[in-house]
């Protein structure tokens, strides 16, 4: 979960010096980016809440974003950004509820499409400004912002604060004259702001000792004028020196020497905490009074801030927070670890992992994390979007499955989620061998049903039998109650997926339609989104297309809301619907659709429904358009994926795929030599999915037919095999068969009234894309329907002859157009929105014209861009009129 009050400016309790003439300075700057550069206690962060203010006056959207010192940061740091965007008004395609949740997933090449998709369609300027950027800064950020920064429109601009200098791409910025760099001698304080700052105080002392002594340094400033509040007139600061740490260490003591001795234990104790409020001061120190203690702080203002507009978050001056950490060393270093475990078994409590792990991970006991982890439920965190704190986890070396086994669990899902099959086996192995499932059963339910869990989902990731042991331990499960709605919810789910590896479709729906209707009432998107998949894969082992676009749909918008565009959950959402789009014809839209998603799958959660329905989708579309080459490139990706990951049905399929496709192609010697060489479905294969035998009876019967050497009593002994089955694409598949075995024989009337069949069915799912794989043979079977178009209805005879158009003089190509870089085509659909944009519709006009979501237009406008190598509508126009697209 994301902290909120990193998305907006300090509410600063002290009273800070206007720094108007710096103000002006950046705010009427417009160039890309902007770098403040200084030690700390420099008033950046103040400086920054002053240029925030006064843009926030005018027509510009300000986005913030203050980095912290959590070792999860830097992973969260794109969700923040998108956040802070949102905040700002900046049109994402995220809920609000996805981006609280940290956008788990979220890739980053696609995170920084975003965000200049985002910059590039506001109607305003833009500044997003990233505070405190030092604390999380690395090589894989600082290429994030140099994307964003090249791309971005000239409307917006960046700004950075830290200590020290960015990684990014500053000479060349500043060559082509888009950077405003200001270091510690640009934002110091002038003489008259630091008497200012000082303001009466500035009599006690020798102003020009205090200009010489601290030059210009804000916090010393700031720490001199509260020291001196209730004092006489000091002569001299002969203890001070240049040196700005001595000058932090000197004032800050006496400043801490000035507090009463309850005050002082208080925060010497609570100095481990990056943020303090009340709970979190009473977990660490134990004292009933800490309310009391910090508001009698921030009456003070001791160098406390409150990070939101209630109060109720604190954070200590980080100088004064650093000295009292050094404190505490000396006076009781060996308490240190006994404080970080008060505050991160509160943290945990309330549910704030990331900074309850990083408390466990500065303890010397490294078991802490562990424990920690344990307790909050170990796997079941990713859950609700938790992936990222198993990652950390998993970084910990060997775990005691016996003692950490939710922990061992939760290494095991994210392997699994990750493709490393091996890994998640070798991890669940382990620990059913010291907890053996019959054992915890008895002792805890609960557990149980989380290894069945993850075995079971793991079984599936591998393409393997669900076991028989599994299934039995589900059903007297279901039968049992349980304390936590969770695990009756996961209960539910495994149950589904028990049923589909099976071949059960009925019950697969009935008990996936009950998971999604719990997820929903528990707050389980993962599982709702899973269940959404899993209603959509039972309607299409029937071959009911229509309704299983609809669940895939479905499945998408949860997924977008709850996890983010370049999550692998959306992902394999998006692989799932294009697959039903080019079975409905949509060439254009599913191969939009899969252009960017099939890589990330590869790499992380995808399981054999959703390789193979990738895969083939992709290559049969580059068969329609008459490129053999990129189809046997895709067939060999595929069948990369499936040995990388041992999958042995993937690989049978991809291969019988190809049979297929070099029938298509007319390549019938390849095509005989494959089928000989991968034979029938093993028996296993088989069992379950029947329809792996037809499918190879299909190849078979095309390669008899386009032979001439067809068993006349073939197509009809495939037509009934088929019908046992249950899958209205195949039953297509074997009447086109049928068709075209009639047609060869001359007999005109059978032929036709088999296509008419063929033609019915797949207007009740909109499967017409099914009959389009047929090759040569399709030609054949239409030839006798036009003899005899009087047998079919007005709107098939269309159908037909625009099917016969199409199929004469072999595969025809689509209107796609001449590559803009590289091998990378822009397509059609592509360039219809490059057509809008040149005519100046928005994203939302341009959806409307097209009769498609605005996520969807987006996400086009993110490709055109990366495919051309612009940044904004204007450039993205240019190229294209360069290129004769438009």
């Amino acid at each position: 979960m994301l902290i909120g009050t990193k998305l907006s400016p300090p509410n600063r309790m002290t009273d800070a010096a206007r720094r108007d003439a710096l103000v002006e300075r950046i705010t009427s700057d417009t160039r890309r980016v902007t770098v403040l550069s200084a030690p700390a206690g420099y008033g950046k962060t103040t400086l920054l809440s002053q240029c925030h203010a006064r843009w926030r006056e005018g027509d510009v959207a300000v986005a913030w974003y203050s980095a912290d010192d959590s070792r999860f940061e830097a992973d969260q740091f794109f969700a923040y950004v998108m956040a802070a965007l949102h905040r700002a008004g900046l049109p994402l395609p995220y809920s609000a509820d996805a981006i609280a949740a940290g956008l788990p997933g979220l890739a980053v090449d696609a995170a920084a499409r975003a965000v200049v998709v985002a910059l590039e369609a506001s109607e305003e300027p833009v500044r997003l400004i990233v505070d405190d950027y030092h604390r999380i800064a690395s090589p894989t950020l600082d290429g994030f912002l140099d994307y964003v920064i090249e791309r971005m429109p000239d409307h917006a601009a960046i700004v950075l604060a830290l200590r020290g200098t960015p990684g990014i791409a500053l000479a060349r910025l500043r060559v082509r004259g888009q950077l405003l760099h200001l270091e510690q001698d640009d934002i110091r304080f002038t003489d008259a702001e630091m008497l200012a700052v000082l303001g009466g105080e500035a009599e006690k002392v020798d102003s020009a000792e205090v200009i010489a002594r601290t030059q210009g340094w804000p916090a010393a400033l700031q720490l001199l004028r509260l020291w001196l509040e209730g004092r006489d007139r000091v002569e001299a600061l002969t203890h001070l020196t240049r040196r700005s740490s001595d000058l932090a260490d000197y004032l800050a003591e006496q400043v801490f020497a000035d507090l009463s001795p309850d005050v002082q234990a208080f925060l010497l104790e609570t100095s481990v905490a990056e943020r303090i409020c009340a709970g979190l001061g009473t977990a660490i120190t134990g004292r009933e009074d800490s309310a009391a203690l910090l508001d009698g702080l921030r009456r003070r203002n001791t160098l406390v801030t409150s990070l939101d507009e209630e109060g109720t978050w604190l954070r200590v001056h980080p100088l004064l927070r650093e000295f009292l950490s050094d404190r505490l060393d000396v006076l009781h270093g060996e308490r240190r670890d006994e404080l970080h475990l008060s505050a991160a078994t509160w943290l945990a409590g309330q549910n704030l992992l990331s900074e309850a792990l990083n408390h466990a991970a500065r303890m010397a006991d490294r078991n802490a994390a562990l424990r920690i982890m344990e307790t909050a439920g170990g796997w079941q965190v990713a859950l609700r979007g938790g992936s990222a704190l198993l990652r950390h986890l998993d970084a910990e070396g060997v775990v005691c499955a016996e003692t950490y086994p939710r922990v061992t669990l939760g290494r095991a899902y994210l392997a699994a989620q990750e493709g490393r099959l091996a890994t998640a086996r070798a991890l669940l192995d382990r620990l059913m061998a010291v907890r053996p499932l019959d054992e915890v059963e008895q002792a805890d339910p609960g557990l149980a049903v989380q290894i069945v869990c993850n075995d079971l989902v793991t079984h599936i990731y591998e393409d393997r039998p669900i076991p028989d042991g599994h299934v039995a331990f589900l059903r007297r499960r279901l039968d049992a109650p349980s304390a936590d709605p969770v695990l009756g919810v996961l209960i539910r789910h495994l149950t589904c997926l028990a049923h589909f590896d099976r071949g059960d479709m009925a019950w697969c729906r009935v008990e996936a339609d009950s998971a999604r209707k719990l997820a929903r009432v528990h707050n389980l998107p993962l599982i709702e989104v899973y269940a959404h998949q899993y209603l959509g894969l039972a309607q299409m082992r029937a071959g009911h297309r229509r309704e299983a676009e609809l669940f895939f749909r479905r499945g998408l918008e949860l997924a977008r809301r709850n996890f983010g565009e370049g999550s692998v959950q959306v992902a394999v959402a998006i692989v799932l619907l294009a697959h039903t789009r080019y079975l409905a014809g949509d060439l254009s839209n599913a191969t939009d659709l899969l252009e960017t998603t099939l890589p990330l799958i590869e790499q992380g959660e995808g399981w054999h429904e959703v390789f193979f329905a990738g895969y083939a989708t992709q290559g049969w579309i580059a068969i329609r358009t008459g490129n053999f080459a990129l189809a046997e490139r895709v067939l060999q990706q595929g069948r990369d994926t499936a040995a990388r990951r041992g999958l042995v049905r993937l690989q049978y399929q991809l291969s019988l795929l190809r049979v297929r496709i070099l029938l298509s192609s007319n390549r019938l010697d390849l095509a005989q030599d494959l089928l000989r060489e991968i034979g029938p479905p093993a028996a296993e294969m088989a069992q379950r999915d029947a329809r792996l035998p037809c499918e190879h009876a299909v190849a078979t019967l095309c390669l008899a037919l386009q032979r001439g050497t067809c068993d006349p009593a073939a197509p009809e002994k495939l037509s009934q095999i088929v019908a046992e089955v249950g899958s209205m694409a195949l039953e297509v598949e074997a009447l086109v068969l049928l068709a075209a075995a009639y047609a060869r024989r001359r007999r005109v009337t059978e032929a036709a009234r088999a296509f008419r069949q063929a033609l019915e069915l797949t207007e009740s799912e909109d499967l017409i894309g099914v009959i389009s794989q047929f090759g040569a043979l399709l030609p054949v079977a239409l030839g006798a329907c036009e003899e005899a178009l009087n047998l079919f209805e007005p709107a098939q005879r269309a159908v037909v002859s625009r099917l016969h158009r199409s199929t004469r003089g072999g595969p025809q190509r689509s209107a796609a157009i001449p590559p803009a870089a590289g091998d990378v085509i822009i397509t059609p659909r592509e360039v219809d929105v490059l057509r809008a944009l040149a005519d100046g519709l928005s994203s939302k006009e341009i959806a409307r014209s097209l009769g498609v979501a605005e996520s969807t237009i987006k996400t086009h406008r993110i490709n055109i861009y990366r495919k051309l190598d612009v940044a904004t509508r204007s450039r993205a126009i240019q190229a294209a009129r360069n290129l004769r697209l438009i």
